[in-house]
C-alpha cells in the first residue's frame, strides 16, 4: 500500500505530507516539547553491557525472558536476560554467557523477533555501506533459556524491490535496516534510511528458503529521524519505532491489517540513553529501550507517558 492521501486530521491540524520515490508518505504536525529525560530502569550484565546491544525481543515462550543480542564483532550469540537486567545463566557457565547459535556467521546483526511458530528470528540486516547482497534472517526454534548451544533451523535472503544498485547511490542509501518485527508468523521490517526522515515498512510474504525473497512495500511515515528498532504486541495491534531521540507508537485501525501509519499516532522526544538501539513491548502498556552507548540500561516507559498527535 503507497499512501497518497492527505488527511484533514479531527483537531483541525493538517498532516503534513513527504513525496518519497515510491509515492507520497505521511507526516504529523508536533507539538514544541522539550525532550524527556529516560531515568534507566535495570542495568544490563554481562556482554550485552560490554558490548553493542543492537536488538531486544520478549519471549513468547518463556515468561519474563527477553533475549537481546549484540551487533557484529560479537559471537553469534543471543542472550535470556530477565526483566531486572540479570542475565541467565547457560548451561556452558558463568564465564560463557548466552545461547551459541550453530551455523551462521554474525555479519551484522541489528534486529530480532519471535513469532507465533515458536522461532526467535536474527536479522543479520545490517547494511551500512548499502551494498549487501547477502541480508538475511535467521530461524531457530527458541531455545530454553539455560541452554548453552541452538542450530539454525533456516535462512531465509531478502532483498529490497526500489534498490537497482550495490552500493546504491548516496542520494539513496535507503536500504539498512535495525528493526523486523513479527505479526503472526509474518515479518515485517522497518528501514533505517539515510536520504531522508522516512520510515519504511516492508513486509515478507511467504518466505522461501534458496531464493532470494522480494520484499513488499506498505507504507512510509516520517519520523523524523532514523529508525534503529521496532517491534509490535502480540495482537499486532500497536507498532513502536524507536528512533536515537524518539519513542513513536502507531495504532492500527483494525485488528490483522498492516496499516499501522494510517491510524492513531503517539510521540515522545527524549534523552539520557544514548544509542538506543532496541526496543520491545512488555505487554501492550510498557515499552522497554535497551541503549548501547556506554550505559547498558533498560528504559521503561509507560504508553501513558507518550503525546497523542493523531
Amino acid at each position: 500500500m503507497k499512501r497518497s492521501l492527505i488527511r484533514l486530521l479531527s483537531t483541525g491540524v493538517l498532516a503534513a505530507v513527504a513525496i518519497a520515490s515510491e509515492g507520497a508518505s505521511a507526516a504529523v504536525e508536533l507539538p514544541d516539547l522539550a525532550p524527556k529525560r529516560l531515568l534507566p530502569s535495570a542495568k544490563l550484565e554481562g556482554p550485552p553491557h560490554t558490548r553493542e546491544v543492537s536488538g531486544i525481543v520478549a519471549s513468547k515462550q518463556w515468561p519474563g525472558v527477553f533475549w537481546l543480542h549484540n551487533d557484529s564483532g560479537d559471537e553469534t550469540r543471543i542472550y535470556p536476560m530477565r526483566r531486572d537486567g540479570s542475565m541467565i545463566t547457560s548451561a556452558r557457565g558463568d564465564d560463557r554467557p548466552g545461547v551459541l547459535v550453530g551455523g551462521v556467521i554474525n555479519s551484522d546483526w541489528e534486529a530480532i523477533a519471535a513469532d507465533a511458530s515458536g522461532h526467535i528470528i536474527i536479522g543479520d540486516v545490517g547494511n551500512n555501506s548499502n551494498g549487501r547482497r547477502d541480508l538475511a534472517l535467521h530461524y531457530v526454534v527458541e531455545p530454553e533459556p539455560t541452554a548453552g548451544f541452538t542450530g539454525l533451523l533456516k535462512s531465509v535472503f531478502v532483498r529490497y524491490p526500489e534498490q537497482k544498485e550495490w552500493p546504491a547511490p548516496k542520494h539513496d542509501f535507503n536500504y539498512d535496516c535495525e528493526g523486523i518485527f513479527t505479526v503472526g508468523d509474518t515479518v515485517y521490517f522497518v528501514t533505517k534510511r539515510r536520504s531522508d526522515s522516512l520510515a519504511r515498512l516492508y513486509r515478507l510474504d511467504h518466505p522461501k528458503t534458496g531464493v532470494v525473497n522480494t520484499l513488499e512495500i506498505v507504507a512510509d511515515f516520517d519520523v523524523r529521524g532514523r529508525a534503529t528498532a521496532a517491534d509490535a504486541t502480540l495482537d499486532g495491534r500497536r507498532l513502536v519505532v524507536l528512533t536515537y531521540t524518539a519513542i513513536w507508537m502507531f495504532e492500527s485501525t483494525a485488528p490483522g491489517r498492516d496499516d499501522w501509519f494510517d491510524g492513531s499516532v503517539w510521540w515522545l522526544p527524549f534523552e539520557g540513553a544514548p544509542g538506543a538501539e532496541g526496543v520491545c513491548f512488555d505487554g501492550t502498556d510498557t515499552i522497554l529501550v535497551a541503549a548501547e552507548e556506554g550505559n547498558g540500561h533498560l528504559y521503561a516507559v509507560n504508553t501513558a507517558s507518550l503525546h497523542k498527535v493523531r
